[in-house]
């Protein structure tokens, strides 16, 4: 059940999200990067877990040739339901990954 994973779990899957993010955005030009990042840093200082989950959704889709976009999606969908504090955590991953990709 979904409230029985322990925090060492939900910390070593933000640590692949900080592996893959990167991987998954690969080749997507700077500009769109960081519109993508300001964007994302905006929802997740409001706190809105369902935009920040839809919006990141909707950019891996058009990513859905790579298979990292799609094991991020998996990750994902694993720790979506949280508390607020491990949704930060894993966002605020995520963005930096968005941010470390090569163009």
């Amino acid at each position: 059940m979904r409230n029985e994973i322990k925090e060492t779990e939900i910390l070593s899957k933000i640590k692949l999200i900080k592996e893959k993010a990167p991987r998954a955005f690969s080749g997507v030009s700077e500009s769109y990067r960081q519109k993508v990042v300001y964007n994302l840093l905006n929802i997740v200082r409001s706190g809105d877990m369902r935009q920040f989950l839809w919006t990141l959704l909707r950019l891996l889709n058009a990513r859905r040739e790579s298979d990292e976009a799609k094991e991020l999606v998996k990750i994902i969908n694993e720790l979506y339901g949280y508390e607020s504090k491990f949704f930060e955590k894993w966002a605020y991953s995520i963005i930096m990954g968005i941010m470390s990709a090569k163009e």
